[in-house]
């Protein structure tokens, strides 16, 4: 445990209310046993990372210990009036009401939120810590951004909108929700009570796919597309939050609640039936990423039925099904978890009248599998297209994976992981990790446009789920005898491993490689952690390869990179300079 921390004064005003000072012991004596739904303690405030650093001068904690009304809170780590403290989170032990907006500080890294009392904004906006909301929470909104943020809600959840893009969200229970949007793969996790074979009840935390497009809830006005014409919130709703807006659109309640899916469905099964695929192959099957999209007709206890039905891989094992029976007439509506063999470990089901927002994610599923399976396959037979889609797909071949590599020879370790890669797929076997065609360096350019640099490095793989990656760095001619760094997304430049052979061993501990300013790192939360599908293949392969046994901690991974740092590490920081690109406090 660390040095007692003296506390600067006893109290501060921050957004016009006063609150008490503590330190992080004191902190400690209120939040350490908070719990996530595993029963795990979610903080140590002792911990010294970029969440409660003990290197900034005059670390505090601010807290409330009475009910608290404000118009606007918007975390800092300051104030105006005392610039030089450093505030690690709020706490609140009472209510929380704020008319407008409570929001974070930045995505990266902001003041945690903790309150134990009930909630309530027309507006939240989340990220850059653990937030943890103890005693339930009522608002219009509850937005939950980037993945340096993660988000606990004990009690009642009464919101029109959860939406998450890319921050995990834990929920206790849905009182009253309308929509919940993951802007890609789920992000939402609610707890599930079910009963088993001898009636004993049982609660298990899932991950909640998404019951809503943006567009069927969210002013349009809100709403920006991605150049793969995704649906997300435009930066326009800001300005709406500070104002205590809603962004929803209530005039489109009869689409958000599916008032018409029972017409909608009927008509989509009839199209789907006319189907020149499906009249000649008898079904229509469309895999996109890790996800399937299915139409079929089958008989079941001498009926007749056509299915949509999407079904969710990649370590989630989320099926939804909407079930025609031609017989009856009825719709069925199935949302089923499944083991990792496929066989259902719980479902729900019901017809489309039933309550409740879980057949609310079926219909969203019904509605979007409809335009994924009667979408035209269109070729990319334009040069620029072919370029953009190389660069996203997990198929190319061998020659246009080397491309990039200009006169260097590929390494042979990496043609046989190219060879494995192509085989199992990009992200299956080591957690958000894949081989990748880069047809410029813009990426690196972001670092210096200056030639002599980005021509010193050859990226080749994603190292993240957060945008960083690989590059062998050019020393040598024969790239065997170049070390691999990773370039961080929101910062830093690090030797990771002394070559090729040295990243596939660190490639079996299946855990994403974290990357700040300062230092690039493995390390595995093993209570968030989910086994990449691929994952005994591929260390059953590199132990026949290589002859190497799989890393099974995070001082086995500390030590080959460790290892690469001891030799290369000032060489690298020695050229960096060169260009004015500043180098962190663990590499100087």
């Amino acid at each position: 445990m660390s040095k007692i921390e003296k506390v600067p004064f006893e109290t501060l005003e921050f957004s016009g209310i006063i609150f008490k000072v503590i330190n992080r012991h004191a902190a400690h004596e209120i939040i350490g046993e908070l719990t996530n739904f595993d029963n795990q303690k979610i903080y140590n405030v002792f911990e010294d990372t970029w969440r409660f650093p003990d290197y900034e001068e005059n670390p505090i904690f601010l807290l409330a210990e009475d009910d608290v009304e404000m118009d606007l809170f918007e975390m800092d780590f300051s104030t105006e009036e005392h610039q030089d403290i450093f505030i690690l989170g709020f706490i609140f032990k009472g209510n929380l009401h704020v008319k407008k907006l409570i929001s974070s500080y930045d995505t990266d890294n902001s003041p945690a939120l903790i309150v134990l009392g009930e909630t309530s904004a027309i507006n939240i906006h989340l990220f850059g810590s653990v937030h943890y909301l103890g005693g339930g929470l009522k608002c219009d909104t509850i937005v939950g951004e980037y993945n340096h943020g993660e988000l606990f809600v004990k009690g009642d959840v009464v919101s029109r909108l959860i939406y998450s893009d890319d921050m995990p969200m834990h929920f206790e229970r849905f009182t009253d929700i309308q929509a919940i949007i993951n802007v890609n793969r789920p992000d939402v996790m609610i707890c599930s009570n079910v009963s088993d074979a001898d009636g004993n009840l049982l609660t298990f935390e899932n991950y909640f796919p998404s019951t809503n497009n943006l567009s069927d809830i969210v002013d349009d006005s809100f709403i920006e597309y991605t150049k793969y014409g995704t649906e997300i919130l435009g930066n326009d709703y800001l300005d709406a939050f500070k104002k205590g807006l809603s962004i929803l659109d209530h005039d489109k309640k009869d689409k958000y609640m599916y008032a018409d899916f029972r017409n909608q469905f009927i008509n989509m099964i009839e199209e789907l039936s006319k189907n020149e695929e499906f009249l000649s192959e008898g079904k229509i099957i469309r895999n996109i990423g890790n996800t399937l999209y299915q139409f079929l007709p089958f008989e079941y206890e001498g009926k007749k039925y056509s299915q949509i039905s999407e079904e969710i891989g990649n370590g989630f094992n989320i099926r939804m099904r909407a079930l025609w029976c031609h017989d009856d007439e009825e719709i069925t509506l199935v949302l089923e978890y499944l083991y990792d063999d496929g066989n259902p470990k719980f479902q729900w089901a019901n017809n489309e009248t039933a309550p409740g927002i879980e057949m609310f994610c079926v219909k969203c599923t019904a509605v979007n599998a409809f335009e994924m399976l009667t979408a035209e396959v269109v070729e990319e037979d334009e040069e620029e297209d072919e370029r953009e889609y190389q660069e996203y797909s997990n198929t190319f071949s061998l020659e246009e994976y080397s491309v990039q590599f200009g006169g260097y020879a590929l390494p042979e370790d990496l043609v046989k992981l190219y060879e494995f890669d192509q085989k199992y797929g990009s992200d299956t076997y080591s957690e958000c990790f894949g081989l990748l065609v880069w047809n410029d360096k813009t990426g690196i350019k972001t670092w210096s446009e200056k030639e002599e640099f980005y021509n010193s490095f050859i990226e080749f793989a994603g190292a993240n789920g957060s945008g960083s990656s690989y590059a062998y760095w050019l020393i040598d001619k024969d790239l065997n005898n170049c070390p691999i760094v990773v370039f961080g997304d929101e910062g830093g430049i690090h030797v990771v491993a002394e070559n090729t052979r040295k990243l596939i061993h660190l490639l079996t501990f299946d855990t994403e490689i974290s990357v700040d300013f300062d230092k690039a790192y493995f390390y595995k939360d093993e209570e968030y952690y989910s086994e990449s599908e691929n994952k005994e293949e591929f260390q059953e392969w590199v132990k026949n390869e290589f002859n190497l046994n799989a890393i099974e901690s995070d001082e086995e991974a500390d030590e080959i990179v460790d290892e690469a740092k001891a030799k290369y590490k000032k060489q690298l920081n020695d050229f960096l300079t060169r260009f004015d690109i500043e180098i962190g406090e663990d590499d100087e």
